[in-house]
């Protein structure tokens, strides 16, 4: 025979093996409903939660879309159950429909059209007592609120309000990440003789699609323009802030000193990184294509970084391939090298991170090869469509960050 203690025991068992599924306060309520019906024979059940002046309370399919729809967000000073329950974190109990129109009779008609009548409407609340929200489980027909069935759904809102609270601080930390990215990746300028295009792909175990990869486009004084593109190690909110002061860094570099090449600048950010003890370690491609004119060169360096490709207008693809040398962080002192090719007029240059073309069990090399050939055959769609191309499969089977910068002539 099941006993009391039996039963609660198996209902916080399922509610916490459902909970432990979610990563959204949607999901919540979406295992807290399915819990409450299979396990408790409620016929509602809801998550109502604490968003500054508002109570918001998905829609869950349980009554009519018109009463889902308005419930959805609220003002949180209205007087229903949920409402006062959230900002007085004091428990509500209803036996029967009398006893919920006898406290709230502003909100009989509501009442009739969802057809509830006992219930139990109860604080969410997290460590120290602090309110996120109400939780509510109702029945269809009047029903004696025994105190086992009391102390279960006590228990049953506490589960729920760490989950939910849970789901809130991810959602928040989510959030952060999606801004520190927008706000480190640049607006590409406008170029006169130029078309740019761009594309950042993140990846994190985590979700919070963010990471260490970057671009950057820099005009010059005589015309020209820097083009750079860079990896620090990380997938997560510290490798962001780090790809962000070595960006921040460059740029003042750059403009800085105008005059030179890309491997002096390298030089100056390696050195500044070492003396202010920052121990990034990081890529980096650094390419300065001259001023529309002939003759016209492109001259770069990299740091341990995988080669710019360029295509000329036949479709003919090259790698910027020389000895690299080595990563940001790793000697300082050792010298750099810029290498010089003629800029073939009407050409394209690609610069990307090793996120495009490194594949678990493939060799970086054909994953290069590989992003030659797809070049050579779409080198006459515009960039955008280009680009769009290039990342699809990325998007699909790759586990690490990538960006991508193009730049061409424009006709």
């Amino acid at each position: 025979m099941t006993t009391g203690t039996d039963r609660r025991a198996g209902t916080l068992l399922a509610l916490a093996t459902a909970l432990a599924a979610t990563d959204s306060v949607e999901d919540v309520a979406l295992a807290v409903r399915d819990v409450a019906r299979a396990d408790l024979d409620a016929c509602y059940a809801a998550v109502s939660m604490i968003e500054g002046p508002w109570l918001t309370t998905p829609a869950l399919g349980q009554l009519d879309d018109d009463t889902e729809q308005r419930w959805l967000r609220l003002p949180l000073d209205l007087d229903s159950p949920a409402h006062r329950v959230a900002r007085s974190g004091r428990p509500l109990v209803f036996a029967t429909r009398d006893e919920l129109l006898g406290a709230f009779p502003g909100i009989a008609d509501p009442l009739r059209r969802t057809g509830l009548r006992a219930g139990y409407v109860l604080p969410l609340l997290i460590s120290g007592g602090f309110r996120i929200g109400a939780l509510s489980i109702a029945w269809d027909e009047d029903r004696p609120l025994v105190e086992e069935d009391r102390q279960l759904v006590t228990a049953f809102a506490g589960a729920t309000a760490q989950a939910a609270r849970r789901a809130q601080l991810y959602r928040e930390r989510r959030d952060v990440a999606h801004t520190l990215q927008a706000a480190m990746l640049p607006e590409l300028p406008t170029l006169p003789g130029l078309e740019l295009a761009s594309r950042y792909l993140p990846w994190s175990p985590t979700d919070e699609q963010v990471g260490g990869d970057w671009y950057d486009v820099i005009p010059v004084p005589d015309g020209g323009v820097l083009l750079l593109i860079g990896d620090v190690a990380g997938h997560d909110i510290e490798a962001a802030a780090r790809m962000g002061r070595v960006r921040s860094m460059f740029r003042a570099l750059a403009v800085d000193h105008p005059e030179e090449d890309p491997a002096a600048l390298v030089s100056r950010l390696d050195h500044v990184l070492d003396v202010l003890h920052d121990q990034t370690l990081a890529t980096m491609a650094v390419v300065r294509l001259d001023p529309p004119g002939t003759p016209r060169t492109v001259r770069w360096t990299t740091a341990g970084h995988p080669p710019p490709l360029l295509v000329d207008p036949r479709g003919r693809s090259s790698a910027l391939l020389r000895e690299p040398d080595l990563p940001l962080g790793v000697a300082p002192d050792r010298p750099r090298h810029d290498h010089e090719l003629p800029w073939p007029a009407g050409g394209s240059l690609v610069l990307y991170t090793d996120g495009l073309v490194e594949r678990r069990g493939r060799d970086v090399g054909e994953g290069i090869r590989d992003l030659r050939s797809r070049l050579e055959r779409t080198h006459t769609e515009p960039l955008e469509a280009l680009l769009t191309e290039l990342v699809a499969e990325h998007a699909a089977t790759s586990e690490d960050d990538c960006a991508v910068l193009a730049v061409r002539d424009l006709p």
